[in-house]
């Protein structure tokens, strides 16, 4: 796969996993347990950009988790494509992570 194409694939994945996390923390307030239905892109998401399996992996998706949130304030049904940006800058906050990593 070339970088290029695996990049598209990573922010591709951080957007359906914002749009899932979105939906779970959505059902969760409504008082349904919905943590069930986690699909857990974002394990894939960090094996694709080669996140070691150890503590500070897990310090990193901690910040990951509280940059998804962010897109508990965008309205995805005015512009579907809202969420583009934020998928970027979290694609940017994990490169820069895994370079110090």
């Amino acid at each position: 796969m070339t970088p290029a194409a695996k990049k598209k694939l990573i922010l591709s994945l951080i957007k359906d996993d914002l749009i899932s996390s979105k939906l779970l923390r959505g059902l969760n307030k409504v008082g349904l347990d919905a943590d069930q239905y986690c699909l857990f892109l974002s394990g894939t998401i960090f094996d694709l950009m080669g996140y070691p399996n150890n503590e500070r992996s897990d310090e990193i998706f901690s910040e990951y988790i509280k940059l998804t949130e962010q897109s508990d304030n965008v309205d995805i049904r005015e512009t579907p494509n809202s969420l583009n940006g934020l998928a970027n800058e979290i694609y940017s906050f994990l490169v820069k992570k895994r370079r110090k990593n």
